[in-house]
């Protein structure tokens, strides 16, 4: 058992390893061993990744750029039960001793800007739309629009009118650099507003 701990151990410590050279662009730690091929994360994006996978060749993870992460939050890239016929149970894999090819919905794709709270459950085929907020603990089943607010698993307000929303929508955020930010910092922390928002624009195209 100490051998087999020692041995999970290790082995997580290279997958670490080679996810910290794949990923110098982002601030994203792994918090277990998953196929690396599948998942990709943009730029400054940080938190601790949870992915479960259960070979599907289609379950994908995509995550944007400046993406915040925070703790005990889980993605679960497929494990959907056929449920069509008889039973949802796996009997190829319990009882004939085959492999079972469990099902997924599709990709998660986490564009830019999303914050998800945590402990939250984000499972496959859900599209989180850029600068949504996801709410501790909620269980993400179906898309959410850019810049809402999820919470109780629903959509409860928009973080901001439709009209500034449409302009951020244009926006593209790998453009923002480490010199962009520093010299518009307190733009960031900055209540929006329309006119703000486009002279921020021309600055950063």
């Amino acid at each position: 058992m100490l051998v087999r701990n020692l041995s999970k151990s290790i082995k997580l410590l290279l997958f670490k390893q080679r996810w910290r050279k794949n990923n110098y662009h982002n601030y994203t730690t792994v918090k277990n061993i998953f196929p690396i091929e599948k998942v990709s994360v943009g730029v400054k994006t940080y938190g601790a990744l949870n992915v479960k996978t259960y070979g599907n060749p289609k379950e994908k993870l995509i995550i944007g750029s400046f993406c915040s992460i925070a703790g005990d939050v889980k993605f679960l890239l497929g494990g959907e039960h056929y449920y069509k016929g008889l039973s949802t149970y796996p009997f190829k894999k319990y009882i004939c001793g085959l492999r079972e090819i469990t099902l997924t919905k599709g990709p998660i794709v986490i564009q830019d800007d999303v914050w998800i709270g945590e402990g939250s459950l984000i499972l496959s085929g859900v599209t989180i739309g850029q600068g949504a907020i996801v709410a501790a603990g909620s269980i993400v089943v179906k898309d959410i629009p850019p810049y809402a607010i999820y919470a109780g698993n629903k959509v409860i307000k928009y973080r901001f009118s439709e009209d500034i929303i449409n302009q951020l929508l244009n926006f593209n955020f790998s453009n923002l650099n480490d010199e962009i930010i520093k010299n518009n910092i307190e733009f960031l922390y900055s209540e929006l507003d329309i006119h703000m928002l486009n002279n921020f624009h021309q600055k950063s195209i």
